[in-house]
């Protein structure tokens, strides 16, 4: 059956519902799935082509654009359309695209009689108490087209990276024993959300920190980077750390290597979080990248949010929450849960 997904918010939004596009391609064929995101997780989303016949943006400002896209999208002649994110900027799009078949969520707390005369007969639409896991919310569209999810789906992300090289084969690390660190603008209030606790990261704590973990854990340490320009980062890269024929910034502890990736790319992370043996982070697309290959995930969560964290991540198995506090304590709470 032809069919439109429409997921028009953040990257780690469509990482949570890479299981159930695939679960679609596979029982549809990928070639009757067709999808739509946002334009800033676009180019990223266009690399993985094993879950999608056509790819399309959606940009947020402009009429023109929304009008060309609705012109292209039209051309398809789609049977049904699903709406994962429950966007009201995603259900008045599915409007203008002559579909007899619209399943979406919404939230319940926004339902009035206006909603309702504005959901045609043609409109599904699966109520979210803003509390339901996610994993069930989204098993609750495909009960109501009578398609089934299996364990293979779950997996698509481990099958779609497990042939692909341990990028550290030339640096003697070997895959599962190294912990990875992903620092982004999420540990900085500054870069982030100013009313979340600010960790109160400083260059000399986190190099002993670092230093420490690679002591306890006789493990090889890699750190990614956000996509962000952080200061912190240009300075204890410039601080601390050599230069490789590659260009990697790179320290010796002993026998062990620490190693600073800046800026790659969201394929080379899949690739180096499924070959770790544990992953730090503040709460992002990483968390659920980790949990699609049952990686040891230490995930640091502001803690007057930790209801919405859990929704997002009840399906991860090896789930370890940390609250976000100073990080003189931060970081013994984070040795103690590395394995």
């Amino acid at each position: 059956m032809k069919t439109l997904i429409i997921r028009t918010d953040r990257l780690g939004d469509f990482y949570q519902t890479i299981p159930y596009i695939n679960c679609l391609a596979r029982i549809y064929g990928k070639t009757n799935v067709d999808i739509v995101v946002k334009k800033h997780i676009y180019p990223h989303i266009k690399k993985k082509k094993y879950l999608y016949n056509k790819l399309y943006s959606f940009e947020e400002s402009g009429i023109f654009n929304k009008v060309l896209l609705i012109v292209k999208l039209r051309k398809n002649n789609y049977k049904q359309i699903i709406i994962f994110d429950g966007k009201d900027r995603s259900i008045i799009l599915s409007k203008f695209l002559n579909v007899d078949k619209i399943f979406h969520t919404y939230p319940r707390k926004k339902i009035n009689l206006l909603t309702k005369i504005s959901f045609s007969k043609k409109y599904t639409t699966i109520l979210d108490n803003q509390t339901m896991p996610l994993k069930h919310l989204y098993k609750n569209i495909l009960d109501k087209i009578d398609v089934r999810i299996i364990k293979k789906d779950y997996k698509i992300l481990l099958h779609q990276n497990i042939k692909k090289i341990n990028i550290f084969k030339n640096e003697n690390i070997k895959n599962k024993k190294y912990i990875l660190i992903h620092l982004d603008e999420k540990w900085f209030s500054d870069f982030y959300i100013k009313k979340y606790t600010d960790i109160s990261l400083k260059k000399k704590d986190f190099f002993l920190f670092i230093k420490k973990i690679v002591k306890r854990c006789r493990k090889n340490l890699i750190i990614t980077t956000g996509t962000i320009d952080l200061p912190f980062i240009t300075e204890i890269s410039n601080e601390y750390f050599n230069i490789n024929k590659k260009g990697y910034c790179y320290l010796k502890i002993g026998k062990y290597k620490i190693i600073l990736l800046k800026k790659i790319s969201i394929e080379n992370l899949e690739i180096i979080t499924m070959n770790a043996n544990s992953v730090i982070t503040c709460h992002g697309p990483l968390s659920l990248i980790s949990g699609s290959f049952n990686i040891n995930l230490i995930d640091i969560i502001e803690k007057n949010q930790e209801k919405w964290y859990e929704r997002h991540t009840s399906h991860i198995m090896k789930y370890n929450k940390l609250y976000r506090i100073k990080f003189s304590k931060l970081a013994k709470k984070i040795i103690l849960k590395l394995k």
